[in-house]
């Protein structure tokens, strides 16, 4: 007999089947719970994972639902096969927790600590800005898509980082900021989106989306022009970085921010501007990751490069093409 518990009593007692689960997926070398779960299922409905000739965990995939259970502890757990997103986090935190009993640094703080030696600036050779945007959500229409607020990135003279706010009426400012960098723009699908609604939220011209594409780095186009996938922000950074978005969507961003315009609630804008702020950080580590580890492991499949061309492969822009509201979503 099992013992069933769901996610929340799961982390509230002492066991080990976060443990065996983190063990059995860094064995297999997937990169976290959807890569694992994405893959284990196509060699049956069930399967059995052992530890020293003892089965460690049983997994089942019935009725849609994931049915993990710990062999040792005589646990056991039901997670939905379209929502692990709390099994995920609680992935995280114990390796994060795991990290900092055995003195091992996350990934992201390997990526800082690199970047105060400056070590991302000279990889590229310029200065660079790092910014994402909040818009309304008007399908195939950037022109008239309205924008809300942004976040920006970029180091300081003593090579420090730093995030700066921008609001609409910041907007003309932080575009001439922009056009005037003598550096690299880096976003993450800022060539077919942040850049022109930006531009056309100030009236700007197609000449200024040119000169402001010809600078950027997309991420977005980057991984697509090297692996021939379209990857949303969120898989990349939860399965390279374990660092994932605030809030599910862009759709909770549009609803918050009508919600903010009425009321004027403070604490509204600021999860807003919070969901903003952590896709700034996760362009920037990605950005430093991709620098670092000079490759991207995406659906079991590695694809190696070299620096230089995040420079080349980032500015390709294909034929333009409005960008639909299933596609903004991926970002």
């Amino acid at each position: 007999m099992y013992k069933k518990l769901s996610l929340d009593e799961l982390s509230k007692i002492n066991n080990n089947l976060i443990a065996h689960l983190v063990s059995v997926i860094e064995r297999e070398r997937y990169q976290g719970v959807n890569d694992f779960f994405k893959y284990i299922f196509k060699e049956g409905d069930e399967l059995l994972y052992f530890e020293r000739g003892n089965v460690l965990l049983s997994l089942i995939l019935k009725n849609n639902m994931i049915h993990i259970i710990d062999e040792v502890d005589k646990l056991e757990i039901e997670v939905p096969f379209d929502n692990k997103g709390k099994l995920n986090d609680l992935v995280k935190r114990f390796i994060i927790k795991k990290g900092r009993m055995t003195g091992v640094k996350t990934i992201e703080e390997i990526l800082m600590e690199e970047f105060t030696h400056q070590t991302f600036s000279k990889a590229l050779g310029k200065p660079y800005l790092v910014y994402d945007i909040e818009t309304s959500l008007i399908k195939g229409d950037l022109r008239n898509t309205q924008y809300y607020l942004g976040y920006s990135f970029e180091e300081d003279a003593d090579g420090k980082g730093h995030y700066e706010c921008i609001m609409e009426e910041d907007l003309p400012a932080f575009v001439q900021k922009m056009l005037d960098f003598d550096g690299y723009i880096v976003g993450f699908n800022n060539i077919y989106f942040d850049n022109p609604v930006c531009i056309y939220n100030i009236n700007g011209t197609q000449e200024q989306i040119d000169q402001l594409n010809a600078k950027s780095i997309d991420l977005f186009v980057f991984i697509h022009q090297i692996a021939g996938k379209k990857v949303g922000l969120n898989k990349i950074c939860g399965d390279l970085l374990q660092v994932t978005k605030t809030l599910d969507s862009g759709a909770d961003v549009e609803a918050m921010w009508k919600e903010w315009k009425e009321t004027g609630k403070d604490s509204i804008i600021e999860e807003v501007k919070k969901y903003c702020k952590n896709d700034v950080r996760m362009t920037t580590l990605l950005l430093f990751y991709l620098i670092h580890y000079k490759k991207l492991y995406i659906d079991g499949e590695d694809f190696l490069f070299e620096p230089e061309k995040l420079i080349t492969h980032g500015k390709v822009v294909e034929e333009k093409k409005p960008v639909t509201i299933q596609e903004q979503s991926l970002f």
